[in-house]
């Protein structure tokens, strides 16, 4: 999954340089919504994280950037919350999509079919649903379609931080079918 970014605030651009000078690496965690206050927002325990593989810096001295996803980590300790998060995490080993029993690649084709739904519905060009067959060999084919589709932060949130892959599609089949059905 590649995740374009608009970096533009001072302290986003020096948490970028930041990134780039350690190893390109970036954590990655929802804004929560009506958040005001002062300094920054509070984070979840467990965060999405990337690797930086393209960075364009423009004139009025943003950056754009794309960010690769590579998987999900725990914070353990923030070593800094000035001028940003720096945070010493442990990687969580996530199943992946491969060699998997034949009803988990069944649930997996039924996500599939219920996000093209969803997609359609939305008015999504034919070429992404087109596209879209691809996620059956995503290493991570629902957090893929989690992250594409718009449902409530705690439970994109449950599903990002499990790591069971049948009980992860179990969970978004949960949401994907409510969607379906308000269509």
């Amino acid at each position: 999954m590649f995740l374009p970014l608009h970096i533009f605030e001072p302290r986003y651009r020096m948490m970028l340089d930041f990134c780039m000078e350690n190893g390109g690496e970036m954590g990655m965690a929802p804004y929560p919504k009506n958040w005001i206050g002062a300094g920054l927002p509070p984070i979840p325990e467990v965060v999405g994280y990337g690797h930086i593989i393209q960075k364009e810096s423009l004139p009025d001295g943003r950056s754009n950037i794309i960010l690769e996803g590579i998987g999900t980590a725990e914070i353990v300790s923030l070593d800094s919350t000035e001028p940003f998060y720096i945070a010493q995490i442990v990687r969580r080993e996530h199943e992946r999509n491969k060699n998997v029993p034949e009803n988990i690649k069944e649930k997996i084709e039924e996500l599939l079919v219920l996000t093209k739904r969803i997609l359609l519905a939305e008015g999504a060009e034919e070429d992404l649903i087109l596209k879209m067959n691809q996620i059956l060999v995503h290493p991570f084919p629902v957090d893929f379609i989690a992250s594409l589709i718009y449902f409530d932060f705690k439970t994109k949130q449950t599903i990002l931080e499990t790591t069971h892959l049948e009980t992860k599609a179990d969970l978004l089949k949960t949401v994907l079918l409510g969607l379906n059905l308000s269509e």
